[in-house]
């Protein structure tokens, strides 16, 4: 299969396939928040922070990227685009592997101290029903 501009429904197709798999990143993170708060999971956690941290990186990269002036002989194909993204999404998950930025650990704090806030709140409630 040739990649290029030339089969312009093709390249809608995987344009389109590539949106929707980004769209998922965020849905997904957010059942794992919904999974923490009932399971009580903090390595799943942790692990959810990285990979928030691994798109936000991502995304720093792409933008960056973009602001670069692209001008040569052979011009840019849409297979080009698609494995720089790749190579862009690897290079944040290494990025924020291990100690990383920094964001992820201090998103895994604050969302510790919200779920345990919140628990301990809905428990106040419970106890308080349970008085009455």
């Amino acid at each position: 299969m040739k990649i290029d501009n030339t089969n312009v429904y093709e390249m809608g197709i995987i344009r389109d396939a590539y949106q929707k798999a980004k769209a998922s990143e965020g849905e997904e993170f957010s059942k794992i928040l919904d999974r923490v708060k009932t399971e009580k999971d903090k390595e799943k956690l942790k692990e959810a922070c990285r990979d928030l941290e691994a798109v936000f990186v991502g995304m720093v990269f792409e933008r960056m990227r973009s602001t670069v002036w692209r001008e040569g002989l052979i011009p840019e194909s849409y297979g080009e685009k698609i494995f720089q993204s790749m190579l862009d999404e690897e290079l944040a998950k290494k990025a924020s592997s291990g100690e990383g930025l920094g964001i992820s650990r201090m998103l895994y704090e604050q969302l510790v101290h919200a779920i345990g806030d919140a628990s301990q709140s809905a428990a106040r409630t419970a106890d308080e029903k349970l008085d009455e």
